[in-house]
C-alpha cells in the first residue's frame, strides 16, 4: 500500500532546522558535506549551516524529484514516484566480489610458511651444534695438562663459547625456534581461513554498469 509523502504527511519537502536529518543521511550512506551538497543542488556552506541548525535547506516542491525525501525514502528501502507516493523499491544492488586481495594474501602466506618449514630444520641443526660447544666447554677449560699456547687456546676457546651464545641468542636458540613455529602455525590457520573465504564468496560481480552499445553507422 502506498503512503503519502507530501509536505503536511510524514516527510517534509522544505526540511526545517534539525541538524539531524542531512546529517544521518551523510552518516548512512558515508557522504562528505560536498557530496551531500551536490545531490541536494545546495553549496557546501548552506548544508553546513543546515547541519548545525543555523538556517533551513532551500528545498521545496519547485525543486523537481525532491532529492532530500528521495533519499530519505531509499534509506528506509522505498521509492518515490512522481506523484509523491512512496513504494518498496527493487531490490538491493549485489555487492562487489573481488577475490584477488584473498589470493594475493594466500599467496604470501604460502611463501612465507615454505620459507619457514626450510628455515627451521636449519635452525635445530645450527641450535644443536651450538649446544654441543657449550656442553664441551667445561672439560675443555678443566683440562690442566701441558699447552703448546694456553693464552691462545684461552681465546680460541673464548670465541667458540661466545659464537655459541650469539648464535643461540640471535640466530636459532631454542627462544627464536619457537617464534618461528608460531608464525608457521599462525600462516596455517590464516591460510586455513582464507581457503574457507575464497570457497565461501560469490561470483564475482561488475561493479560498474556497462554503457549501453553506440549504434553503428
Amino acid at each position: 500500500m502506498k503512503s503519502g509523502v507530501g509536505s503536511n504527511r510524514g516527510w517534509p519537502l522544505t526540511a526545517g532546522p534539525l541538524p539531524t536529518m542531512a546529517d544521518s543521511l551523510r552518516k548512512y550512506f558515508g557522504l562528505t558535506q560536498e557530496r551531500l551538497a551536490a545531490w541536494l543542488g545546495v553549496h557546501r556552506v548552506v548544508l553546513a549551516q543546515a547541519e548545525t541548525g543555523q538556517r533551513r535547506l532551500p528545498l521545496g516542491p519547485s525543486q523537481q524529484g525532491i532529492p532530500d525525501v528521495r533519499l530519505s525514502l531509499a534509506k528506509q528501502g522505498l521509492l518515490m514516484q512522481p506523484g509523491q507516493s512512496a513504494e518498496p523499491a527493487p531490490p538491493p544492488l549485489p555487492m562487489p566480489v573481488d577475490s584477488r586481495p584473498v589470493l594475493r594474501r594466500l599467496q604470501a602466506c604460502r611463501q612465507q610458511a615454505a620459507n619457514l618449514r626450510q628455515q627451521l630444520p636449519t635452525m635445530q641443526a645450527r641450535a644443536t651444534a651450538f649446544a654441543n660447544r657449550l656442553a664441551a666447554l667445561p672439560a675443555l677449560r678443566a683440562y690442566t695438562g701441558p699447552m703448546p699456547n694456553p693464552a691462545r687456546e684461552a681465546a680460541w676457546l673464548d670465541r667458540f663459547e661466545q659464537e655459541a651464545v650469539s648464535g643461540l641468542r640471535g640466530e636459532c636458540g631454542p627462544v627464536l625456534q619457537g617464534v618461528a613455529a608460531a608464525r608457521l602455525a599462525g600462516l596455517t590457520h590464516e591460510m586455513e581461513l582464507l581457503e574457507e573465504l575464497l570457497a565461501a564468496l560469490p561470483p564475482a560481480t561488475p561493479t560498474v554498469a556497462a554503457s549501453p552499445a553506440t549504434p553503428t553507422t
